[in-house]
């Protein structure tokens, strides 16, 4: 703009009359006064919206999760919520969440008989899952003799996949979700079909020896997720030639991690300021929007009575965390194990004992989180095995919380094949 204003002033110079020159004069000041002016407006707005854009720090997203019996949940909670609440009724019918849930007459999926909480150490629940067992399903018209086999809950699974799509649809970092509950809901399936599928169970016995007595029939899972909806209105956009909608979503709290999730799927942008919710989609406006709300943990104002405390993947990044983040490769030492580990609070529970690579021998296989997949062009990943000791021993959720500290490992590389021991 500069040298088109001196080129013109050149010009201006070579008119011989004063009466053009004077007038050229004046609209050269007046036009680049103006143009000037409504530049510089233009760059305090934008720049005024970009200060305006919140970009959310990691601890709003923060997942807490719980288990408690059906009796034990709070209605009127603001913070703990049914993880299969977020399964809106008549959702299974696109089969996303369909495997393990009643359809709409009521009937039961083929041999799906219920779900059952077992608070017992991590082998004792393989070794469960491993061979049939004998159990006794009471019905409205009588008791019924069948075998039954037990597996990981399939909608708790499927929901919490879907959960982690709603991240990479956003464009947001995530966490691995630590919920070792996650790992003892187990559904039960009648091997021998000897249960209609429309028959109303009322109890289920089931012979597991010793481990009967740690079997809960009426227990949930509970998080600190919930779904809003939203009715929203579109207004077209454009911006580098290309025209969009632009959806406003106002929030009360801002102290409170959102994630947009679409009626219509395509891709979309969504920026968070002090007004609200800004989403731009560029194919059509979207009549209504749901919204995943992580809220805030506040337990003076709770009144869910939990079964075991509360775990979460919350991790307190220091000062070193936020210097390793910049850097493009990690040193795999036990120091820099060690620092990576003690910020996420689920190690607190555990003392690093030392990490082996390359590890000789057979290792037990173990139970990564099943939604974490690494592409790799490695063939052959060398294996670092992490070896930790418990500080409680009797914790039920020993394993369950390794296998989550072994899979955010796991998500900072991809030449290398994480596992876990135990030593007690």
């Amino acid at each position: 703009m500069e040298q088109m204003r001196e080129l013109l002033k050149a010009r201006i110079a070579q008119v011989k009359d004063p009466v053009q020159k004077i007038l050229l004069q004046d609209v050269l000041a007046d036009v680049f006064g103006e143009l000037l002016t409504y530049t510089d407006s233009c760059f305090a707005s934008l720049e005024e919206k970009i200060d305006g854009e919140l970009q959310l720090p990691e601890p709003f997203f923060d997942i807490y999760t719980g288990v408690c019996t059906k009796d034990g949940l709070d209605a009127a909670s603001r913070c703990l919520f049914p993880v299969l609440d977020m399964i809106k009724a008549g959702e299974s019918d696109d089969g996303e969440f369909s495997d393990g849930l009643p359809d709409k007459e009521g009937l039961r999926p083929d041999g799906f008989l219920g779900t059952m909480f077992l608070a017992c150490q991590y082998p004792d629940v393989q070794s469960c899952m491993l061979h049939p067992h004998q159990a006794e399903v009471e019905t409205e018209n009588g008791k019924i003799q069948t075998a039954v086999r037990l597996a990981y809950s399939r909608p708790y699974q499927q929901l919490l996949r879907w959960m982690y799509l709603q991240f990479g649809e956003n464009q947001r970092q995530w966490h691995t979700v630590n919920c070792p509950f996650l790992y003892k809901m187990l559904d039960i399936i009648d091997v021998e079909g000897a249960v209609p599928a429309d028959a109303v169970v009322v109890k289920i016995a089931i012979d597991l020896g010793g481990l009967t007595d740690f079997v809960s029939s009426d227990a949930v899972l509970v998080w600190n997720v919930s779904k809003e909806l939203y009715n929203t209105r579109a207004k077209m956009g454009a911006a580098d030639g290309i025209s969009f909608y632009e959806h406003q979503v106002p929030l009360q709290d801002l102290e409170s991690g959102y994630l947009a999730v679409l009626e219509k799927k395509e891709p979309f942008t969504a920026v968070f300021s002090k007004e609200g919710l800004c989403l731009r989609t560029q194919r059509e406006a979207q009549g209504s929007l749901e919204l995943l709300k992580f809220h805030r943990m506040d337990m003076r104002r709770d009144q869910t009575v939990l079964l075991h405390a509360l775990q979460t993947n919350h991790r307190n990044a220091g000062h070193a965390d936020r210097l390793a983040a910049r850097q493009s490769r990690f040193v795999w030492t036990k120091g820099e194990v060690s620092r990576m580990l003690h910020a996420y609070e689920a190690f607190h529970d555990f003392e690093l004992e030392d990490i082996c690579p390359d590890m000789p021998g057979e290792l037990p296989a173990i139970d990564l989180n099943p939604f974490i997949q690494t592409h790799s062009m490695l063939k052959s990943k060398r294996k670092m095995a992490l070896i930790l000791h418990p500080k409680d021993s009797s914790d039920i959720f020993q394993y369950e919380k390794m296998f989550f500290l072994l899979a955010e490992l796991q998500l900072c590389t991809e030449e290398l094949e994480w596992t876990g021991i135990i030593r007690e």
